[in-house]
């Protein structure tokens, strides 16, 4: 089991947030374009693009979700890019979302 740790802390902006989760994409041949898309194709493959599925993540903490909620204020329609970002990572039932 892997668990990948967000830390709201470590950035402010979208650009940021991807980059806070580059390190977790380790193996296989990853598609990275840090975009909403990119990250829902990353999320179905729990992480993964091996055939280890002890690469696979399992569970995912974001620490001070709320600072990032109120400071990443971009929107794609009429939805806020954190409100996308839950639901790609609440639509992986293999991969448990903790908000702190």
């Amino acid at each position: 089991m892997r668990i990948l740790e967000i830390n709201g802390q470590e950035f402010e902006s979208i650009e940021g947030f991807y980059k806070s989760i580059e390190p977790c994409l380790k193996e296989g041949k990853c598609p990275w374009g840090q975009n909403l898309d990119s990250l829902d194709e990353i999320v179905s493959y729990n992480f993964n693009y091996s055939e280890n599925k002890e690469n696979d993540v399992n569970r995912i903490i974001w620490i001070d979700f709320q600072k990032s909620k109120n400071e990443i204020t971009d929107k794609r329609g009429i939805k806020s890019m954190i409100q996308i970002i839950e639901e790609i990572f609440n639509s992986n039932t293999a991969i448990e979302f903790i908000k702190k």
